[in-house]
């Protein structure tokens, strides 16, 4: 991961790249809407951001990673044992549009929201991941292996809780799927339910004022009162 090296030449580099693909594209004239490119520059920029701050970071960058390592170890495997039949990459495939960040933000809210509840952390995370895909018109994934996924997911998940505590374990699933997500400027979840908290931790200084420039004004509003006006 760019944010486990020791050098800073690297993450430069990384700054520079989305500075200028920041300043190669044009606000939009009239009632227009922002153009894809830009709106990529922009959660591009909030990526960097989110690795800069990690370099400081490195328990969160240990925490990332043992979530990481649950969702590419036992939960598909448990997928491929139990969906995957004779083509498994197959189902892998379906599960890059935008599953795993999906299931990362539902874990992150679930953990605040059911933090008294922790028996209905799964039931409720299966429904949210199916409602968000619905809602954004995506792929429709077998209830089945949604609940799996997260029912695997969940338990080691869980036992994180005791030495991160909630506020560590959300930020960490934000933060990871934000990293993960193949393309957070078209993915709803993502946006509200991992860059709109991290940004109203102050984790994304200099990609605040470009996302405000590219996401709904919605999505600005609640961040400017998150951060008391500003």
């Amino acid at each position: 991961m760019l944010a486990r090296d020791p050098s800073p030449v690297a993450r430069q580099e990384a700054r520079d790249r989305s500075d200028s693909d920041w300043a190669e594209t044009r606000p939009p004239v009239g009632r227009r809407g922002p153009s894809k490119r830009r709106q990529e520059a922009a959660t591009d920029s909030a990526t960097v951001d989110l690795v800069d701050w990690l370099s400081e970071n490195p328990r969160t960058i240990e925490h990332i990673q043992e979530v990481g390592d649950v969702l590419s170890g036992p939960v598909i495997r448990e997928l491929d044992k139990r969906f995957g039949g004779s083509t498994p990459r197959e189902t892998r495939r379906h599960l890059t549009n935008h599953f795993w960040c999906d299931l990362l933000v539902a874990l992150a809210e679930a953990v605040e929201k059911f933090s008294k509840a922790m028996d209905r952390i799964p039931e409720y995370v299966t429904m949210a991941i199916t409602q968000s895909r619905k809602a954004e018109r995506r792929g429709v994934l077998l209830e089945g292996l949604v609940a799996l996924a997260v029912r695997t997911a969940w338990e080691p998940v869980k036992s994180m809780l005791h030495t991160t505590g909630i506020e560590e374990l959300q930020r960490t699933c934000r933060i990871l799927a934000v990293l993960i997500c193949p393309a957070p400027e078209n993915h709803k979840a993502v946006q509200d339910g991992a860059l709109l908290p991290l940004a109203k931790e102050g984790m994304l200084e200099t990609s605040r004022e470009r996302l405000e420039q590219v996401f709904p004004a919605e999505w600005v509003r609640r961040l400017r009162e998150g951060l008391g006006g500003a």
